[in-house]
């Protein structure tokens, strides 16, 4: 369980950072928006991360796809945590409690991609031990 948390909690930094390398100038990857701005992209992608690991959580062995609408108050859940974030980076009054700056869609892609990222590492995990426990 304790490799599966650091693996979990390496990834979601990891997307983070690539978050503010590609919107940042200089980096391996060259951006050109402003430090609030990725500041914003990268603290959405861990927000997002949560969720998509949310769905990993569902199961050890078992693919976070099986079985995905089984459980309503899940969906409630992350549709409420999505949905408050778009809150937190729109809403004029939050953006000033939380120090967030306005996205643009091609930024909401980059943070979702990102974000994602756990969720298809831990599949693959999960794929593993499910044929290292076949044989």
């Amino acid at each position: 369980m304790w490799l599966r948390v650091g693996r979990v909690g390496l990834v979601m930094a990891g997307a983070a950072l690539l978050t503010l390398d590609v919107l940042l100038p200089g980096g391996l990857v060259a951006g050109h928006e402003s430090l609030g701005l990725a500041r914003t992209a990268a603290f959405t992608t861990l927000v997002l991360a949560q969720l998509f690991n949310a769905l990993n959580s569902r199961s050890g062995t078992s693919s976070a796809f099986h079985r995905l609408f089984t459980n309503r108050w899940l969906w409630a859940a992350l549709l409420l945590g999505a949905g408050l974030q778009v809150l937190v980076v729109h809403l004029p009054p939050l953006q000033a409690a939380f120090g967030t700056r306005p996205l643009e869609p091609a930024h909401w892609v980059l943070a979702v991609g990102a974000a994602s990222l756990v969720l298809w590492v831990e599949e693959l995990a999960k794929l593993l031990r499910r044929v290292r426990a076949r044989r």
